[in-house]
This record gives structure tokens, C-alpha cells and sequence, in this order.
């Protein structure tokens, strides 16, 4: 008998060059579930303007050996309350379809309006079927980082109407959930208390082809006993909730105080510019590069596994995939410190975190491992055992054994 997974999620699929393309993690994913599922059917809105791939890393549908065990459901992108008015009838009508077609269920919600995974929830709910949630960010925590930019008044909307109605609607998702997937430290103490069966789980983006080799990582920490700068960098979005700007500000500050470092930002946003800006004012433009978007992996591996340390601003509670891909790399985690990156190193060690938003403890911090290199050898080697615990294949296939153990297929 086969076996059919339906994933409702937000995009995971790009129009490239008028065609399909499935993002690139996933896309690892989706070769491990189909490894446990004879189908997986993927239902999400397809993100358009990616014609030149440059959006995320994407494989086309056409390219896969497996694409005709995956079938991929488009759904509208309707974020606004009148589009998402004109289509609910007809999504909530395919949703139903498919999920009554499907073995196991499996939804991400992550928002209000246009949120399509809300809907397969209660359309599942109502068929009295299990389903799982998956959860990788404190969603409600992440909505409110822009909204010290709007207008007073929709402040006000915001926090008094649309915030306590997403948070209603995420609770009743989690709270009839046969199990939620929580993934890491952060989203588990924000959610589990609200689920029945709640999991803290991982989705890492590494393979064990991407740990450093330890010949590159002793010529590494040799390195440090030479007089040149430490190479610090950051592998991410250029928005708000990866705290960009106190990136800056912790560099002029460890810059000021007479350090020697060079800095290095991988990824763009809408706040790149900005920074190119700011680190020009701040005077400390040579010191900082950015490079924008960068496609390939081995290169961001090898900038990686280039840099002594890993120094990041993160305002809200997620689970980035950049600090796992920092640790293997033999990247030590410096910033700010919530419950993810402290969970991530708790057994090894290789990081040192800061309270969220103090930019200056973050400096005092990144300045003294500027001239103790003794103390950012052990945290390198630290690292690189602590990311050594974390890999695709071992921590996607718990996953996938607890969706099999605790939903049931349809009888």
C-alpha cells in the first residue's frame, strides 16, 4: 500500500525561467522523506521574481530523478485580506481534496491572512485527522521586529487586533495537533506548553561532507599565531530580525578599541544598501565586505572554515541554519544569546553569547578574543566538535519516525 505525505507550507517553490524550482534545502529533504514515502505532495504559493535563481538556492522540478513521486499543489499568494477572501472558497475546497487523499499530514502555519496552512488545519480538524505542526521560528515574536517603522496608527491595529488574533489562531493549531515538531530551543519553550505531544527537533543543513577536514582545521588554528587580523563574519539576510545595524555597531566598537579585525557579511535584504551606507559613515568601511548573495555552497563553506569567528545580532527567537553551518565549519558562535545557539554548543562548547540587543557587551566580548587568540583556538576546536552532533540525513530521519510513529494513516 502507498504511502502519501501532504506538506502544507509557506513557499518553498520559485519560478525559474518559467519553470518550477523546489529550494535547495529542501530539496534534501524531500530526497529523505521520499526515502520513508512512496509520495510527497507539497502544497505552498510560488515565489515569483527568481528568474535568475538568484532569489534562494533552487533545483528545477524537471532536474529531479525522483520529480514524478512529488507533486507539487500551487497555491495563491494572497496576503491581503481582499485576495484572500476571493480565493478561500476554491483552496479550501483542494486542501480538503487533499487531504483526504493523503496518509500522513503535515503543516506549517505561520501567519494570518493568506495563511493557507491555517486553513489544511482546520479542514483537517474537521475530517478528524492527524496532523503534525511544524514549527522553526517564534512567529509572533518575529511579526512585531518592523513594526517600530509604521505609521502609530497601525501600531496600534497591529498589537491590539491582528497580534492577539494570530496568536488565538497558532494555539489552535498547536493544541489539536497530534504532534508539533518544534525545532530547537527557542520555538520548544515558546510552543510546547501548548501541544499534547511536542517534540524538540532539529532540520540542519549540513552533511558530513561539509565538516572541516582536521588537516584544514590545524592549519587554521596555526594561523591564529600570526600577526594579521581576525576574520570574523556572517552568513545571512540583510533585514531587521538579524540585526544588521548592531552588527556595524559592534565593529566600530571592537575597530575603536584598537583591534584588528576584517569583517565579512554573506547575503543581501532590503537593508544592504544601508549597511554599505552606515559602514561608510561609521568609517570603517575597509574593514567590512560585503559580498551579497552568494550561490554556491562550497564557497560559503570556504569562507566559513576561512573565519575565526562567527559574530551575530539576532534579535528574535529562531533556529537559523547559518549557526549549524558556523560549527561545522570550526566557526566559533559570538552574539547574542537566546536558548537556540546556548542549546546548540551546550555539550562542546565553541561559543560565548551576549544578552539580546547589548551591542556593546557583544564588543567587550569580540575585542578580548582579538588579542587572547590562545582562548579563540579552544573555542575553534569547541566548535567543531559541537557541530560534529549535527547532521541532515540523522536529524531529518528523527523527524520523519515521529511523523510516522504518531499519525496514523487514514484507515
Amino acid at each position: 500500500m502507498e504511502s502519501r505525505l501532504l506538506q502544507v507550507l509557506p513557499s518553498v517553490v520559485a519560478e525559474v525561467d518559467g519553470e518550477p524550482a523546489i529550494e535547495f534545502d529542501f530539496c534534501e529533504s524531500l530526497r529523505l522523506y521520499l526515502q520513508n514515502f512512496d509520495q510527497v505532495i507539497i502544497a505552498c504559493p510560488i515565489t515569483k521574481g527568481a528568474a535568475d535563481g538568484s532569489l534562494w538556492r533552487s533545483r528545477r522540478v524537471k532536474e529531479l530523478p525522483w520529480r514524478d513521486r512529488v507533486k507539487l499543489i500551487s497555491l495563491p499568494n494572497a496576503y491581503r485580506l481582499d485576495q484572500f477572501l476571493r480565493h478561500y472558497a476554491a483552496v479550501r475546497t483542494s486542501l480538503k481534496t487533499a487531504i483526504e487523499n493523503a496518509d500522513y499530514l503535515l503543516f506549517s502555519p505561520h501567519g494570518l491572512v493568506g495563511d493557507w496552512p491555517t486553513v489544511a488545519v482546520c479542514r483537517a480538524i474537521k475530517l478528524r485527522r492527524p496532523y503534525a505542526i511544524d514549527a522553526d521560528v517564534v512567529y509572533d515574536k518575529v511579526a512585531q521586529v518592523d513594526w517600530h517603522h509604521d505609521p502609530t496608527y497601525k501600531q496600534f491595529i497591529n498589537r491590539t487586533m491582528l497580534l492577539p488574533l494570530f496568536q488565538r489562531s497558532y494555539r489552535y493549531c498547536l493544541e489539536h495537533s497530534s504532534l508539533a515538531l518544534l525545532q530547537g530551543q527557542d520555538v520548544y519553550q515558546a510552543y510546547s506548553s501548548f501541544c499534547a505531544n511536542p517534540h524538540k527537533v532539529y532540520h540542519m543543513p549540513v552533511s558530513g561532507d561539509d565538516y572541516i577536514a582536521e588537516p584544514q582545521l590545524r592549519t587554521k588554528l596555526n594561523s591564529l599565531a600570526e600577526d594579521r587580523p581576525l576574520r570574523l563574519c556572517y552568513v545571512g539576510r540583510c533585514i531587521e530580525m538579524k540585526g544588521p545595524l548592531d552588527w556595524l555597531k559592534t565593529l566600530r566598537e571592537v575597530i575603536g578599541r584598537g583591534a584588528k579585525i576584517s569583517a565579512t557579511w554573506l547575503g543581501d535584504g532590503s537593508l544592504l544598501e544601508s549597511m554599505r551606507m552606515m559602514a561608510a559613515n561609521l568609517g570603517i568601511a575597509d574593514h567590512v565586505h560585503f559580498l551579497g548573495f552568494v550561490a554556491d555552497r562550497r564557497e560559503l563553506l570556504r569562507i566559513l572554515r576561512d573565519s575565526d569567528l562567527f559574530v551575530f545580532c539576532h534579535k528574535t527567537p529562531e533556529s537559523p541554519r547559518c549557526l549549524v553551518e558556523a560549527l561545522v565549519s570550526g566557526c566559533p558562535l559570538i552574539g547574542y544569546g537566546s536558548a537556540y545557539p546556548r542549546d546548540l554548543v551546550s555539550r562542546h562548547g565553541g561559543g560565548l553569547f551576549a544578552p539580546v540587543g547589548d551591542w556593546q557587551a557583544l564588543a567587550a566580548m569580540v575585542s578580548d578574543l582579538a588579542v587572547d587568540r590562545r582562548k579563540v583556538h579552544d573555542l575553534i576546536r569547541a566548535a567543531s566538535r559541537s557541530g560534529r552532533l549535527y547532521e541532515r540525513d540523522a536529524t531529518m530521519q528523527r523527524r520523519i519516525d515521529l511523523i510516522k510513529q504518531y499519525l496514523s494513516p487514514k484507515p
